[in-house]
C-alpha cells in the first residue's frame, strides 16, 4: 500500500488524489513491443520450421503501436483503439480484439495480457518508493518526474503536472513498456459505446 513519508510520495499521492477527482481523462497508450521484436531477431537462423516461423511472426510485431481512447476513473472503466486492435475494460473485466466488436460477442480477455489506462492508474496504489527528479521537458511539456518502485519490486516512471498524472510509464514482460499519457480531464465519456470495442 502507499506510503506518503517522502515529498515525493506526497506529490504522487495529491496528484493522484486530484485525478481521481476529475473522474475522467483522454488517454493515449504507447506500447513499445521491442523486446519481443528483438526476441525474434535473436532466434537461431536454423531451417527448421518451427524456428522459421516463430522468426516470421516475431518479425511481424511492429516496434510501436499507438492506441487512443478514455479513461473513467469514477466508474472503473477503459477503452483505447487502433486500426487492428482494440481493448475496453470494465472493472476487473477486459475484452480485446478487433475495432467494432461487441462484447457479448467475445470471450474475456485475461487481464494480465493487456495494459489498459485503468490497469496502469491502478498500479499507482502499489508504489512503495518514488524519488523527485525535478521538472523535465518532454515533447514540449514542462513535468516532474518520479521514478517509482512497487511492493513487488518492479519500477516505473510517472510523471505529473502540478496537479494531475500525466503519464505512467510500466515495464512489460521480454523489456517491451507500455506508456499512458493523461489529458482532458474532465472529460465527457458518455456519449461512447461500452458494449463494443471502439473503433
Amino acid at each position: 500500500m502507499m506510503t506518503t513519508e517522502c515529498p515525493a510520495m506526497v506529490r504522487l499521492s495529491d496528484a493522484i488524489g486530484r485525478t481521481v477527482a476529475a473522474g475522467t481523462a483522454r488517454a493515449t497508450l504507447l506500447m513499445d513491443l521491442s523486446g519481443t521484436r528483438a526476441m525474434g531477431e535473436a532466434l537461431p537462423r536454423r531451417r527448421r520450421p518451427l524456428p522459421a516461423l516463430a522468426r516470421a511472426v516475431l518479425r511481424r510485431v511492429p516496434r510501436q503501436v499507438v492506441t487512443s481512447g478514455v479513461l473513467d476513473l469514477a466508474r472503473r472503466r477503459a477503452m483505447a483503439g487502433h486500426d487492428h486492435i482494440a481493448f475496453l475494460q470494465i472493472e476487473d473485466r477486459v475484452w480485446s480484439g478487433r475495432p467494432g466488436r461487441r462484447l457479448d460477442a467475445l470471450g474475456l480477455t485475461d487481464p494480465g495480457r493487456i495494459v489498459t489506462p485503468l490497469a496502469a492508474f491502478d498500479r499507482l496504489a502499489e508504489v512503495t518508493e518514488a524519488v523527485d527528479h525535478g521538472v523535465v521537458a518532454d515533447r514540449g511539456e514542462r513535468w516532474r518526474r518520479l521514478t517509482v518502485t512497487t511492493a513487488d519490486g518492479e519500477p516505473g516512471e510517472v510523471w505529473l503536472d502540478g496537479a494531475h498524472v500525466r503519464r505512467i510509464r510500466l515495464p512489460e514482460q521480454r523489456q517491451d513498456s507500455t506508456t499512458v499519457t493523461l489529458d482532458a480531464f474532465g472529460t465527457d465519456v458518455d456519449d461512447r459505446d461500452w458494449t463494443r470495442l471502439p473503433g
